[in-house]
């Protein structure tokens, strides 16, 4: 197993009169006295444990099945866009990055006091980037939520900043890691430059800086450390895969040879292959929406990623994600050069150019056919093809939801699943309401 320096304590319960704060100790905490610069590493890997928990697939369904590609018999309050406060799942989703961010601040703290020390400048980079994700699922997920920075009072409940300050600082991380990381090399879940560089383009995408996220993503695209393959199978997705088509994935540590587990237990199909005889993972209760598998053209090879069965405990026939690898070390995507072409490509639609060039280079690698600037009649009209292209890419890759509400397909989702525009949020966990009742929940729940 992975060694991290969180060390074990006790918990301390304490209650703020204040509203509007929140608690965020995690479990763990690295104790600053026992970091040095042999051990620097050590802690940023207990940040990616710490994140992970050996559970990362119980990130991918939540926001997924919120949207209107995948689809399940489970997690109900997430298929209804109307998720309960006591549901167990917010509990991992809100603990666990915090406990990501608590190695990551150690880490960081000392870099800043350790600067003159080059050799740590890669280890202070992962943490910064490692800090920024984090911080970026909580965003996504919960909306405003306390920044800790390290050092903070143990018995207080940091107050909720606002999403723009939140922003902020994620943006101000990632620049960070991508002053301090060096250039890519393998294996993909060590974080580089181009990571910081992709994840950064996404976040200012997100964020609406359009010319940010097309210079990012286009620095990622001309840094010649990736390219798109001719063909599109499993491998890209495997534990430290030789793909140059992956940028940065978070792995886990393995599980006894089990090779149940990470994505194919979330959308796999179980039961017997219908190509042979291997034994499928997951319980086949999570599929893929029929008209997002019809919109592939005949000669996409993306295709690959489905195949249709009846379902284990129900009678409809139903389309199968099945490009995640069943493997011993689960791995999860982060971030593909793929999303970089995309990237640039919407980034200049939402300045007003229509330029496919980009848009073409995926396109024509995965044998869809192309398209001319002369086919679009605005700039509308490409984004609209956009994020298509990008639900044919990114299935169950974490990317759906935040992409609804970014080209405002979310709100009339929501609308059409009679749930009001706060939930596209997740509420707060019923415990923090709990530990400090004057909390103010997020809206419309």
């Amino acid at each position: 197993m992975k060694q991290s320096l969180f060390l074990s304590i006790s918990a301390i319960i304490g209650l703020s009169a204040c509203s509007n704060k929140l608690d965020v100790r995690p479990d763990n905490l690295a104790s600053p006295s026992m970091i040095n610069s042999t051990n620097l590493g050590t802690v940023v890997n207990g940040a990616k444990l710490g994140l992970t928990n050996n559970a990362f697939y119980g990130y991918y369904p939540l926001t997924e099945v919120m949207g209107d590609d995948v689809q399940t018999l489970g997690y109900a309050g997430y298929e209804a866009c109307n998720i309960p406060v006591a549901e167990n799942s917010l509990q991992f989703a809100y603990r666990y990055p915090y406990q990501c961010v608590a190695n990551a601040n150690a880490a960081i703290n000392y870099w800043l006091s350790h600067s003159g020390e080059t050799a740590l400048r890669p280890i202070a980079g992962e943490a910064y980037l490692l800090r920024a994700y984090a911080y970026s699922l909580l965003n996504e997920q919960f909306g405003e939520v306390a920044l800790m920075k390290g050092g903070e009072d143990p018995l207080t409940f940091p107050a909720r900043e606002s999403d723009d300050k939140v922003k902020a600082f994620i943006e101000a991380d990632l620049r960070q890691a991508v002053d301090l990381l060096p250039d890519f090399t393998a294996p993909v879940t060590k974080a580089s430059k181009q990571a910081a560089q992709l994840l950064l383009a996404r976040h200012c995408l997100n964020s609406g800086k359009f010319k940010d996220a097309v210079d990012n993503a286009e620095a990622v695209i001309n840094s010649g450390k990736f390219s798109l393959g001719d063909k599109v199978d499993s491998s890209m997705f495997l534990y430290n895969t030789s793909s140059k088509e992956m940028v940065y994935a978070i792995g886990e540590t393995s599980s006894n040879n089990v090779k149940n587990y990470g994505l194919p237990a979330v959308f796999g199909a179980g039961g017997t292959a219908p190509w042979g005889g291997e034994t499928l993972a997951g319980s086949g209760n999570t599929w893929i929406n029929e008209s997002l598998v019809d919109s592939y053209e005949a000669t996409d090879v993306r295709q690959k990623w489905y195949f249709k069965r009846k379902g284990l405990t129900f009678d409809l026939v139903v389309n199968y994600l099945n490009k995640f690898p069943m493997e011993a070390t689960p791995s999860y995507p982060v971030c593909r050069i793929a999303e970089a072409y995309l990237i640039a490509a919407e980034g200049k639609a939402r300045q007003g150019t229509v330029d496919v060039a980009h848009f073409n280079t995926l396109r024509e690698k995965r044998k869809a056919s192309l398209r001319t600037n002369g086919d679009f009649a605005n700039a509308q009209a490409f984004l609209d093809m956009i994020e298509n292209e990008r639900r044919r890419e990114f299935t169950g890759e974490r990317l759906r939801w935040s992409d609804m509400r970014r080209f405002g397909k979310a709100l009339p989702w929501l609308s059409s699943l009679q749930q009001p525009a706060g939930h596209a949020l997740f509420p707060l966990p019923e415990r923090l309401l709990m530990l400090n009742p004057t909390i103010k929940q997020n809206k419309d729940y």
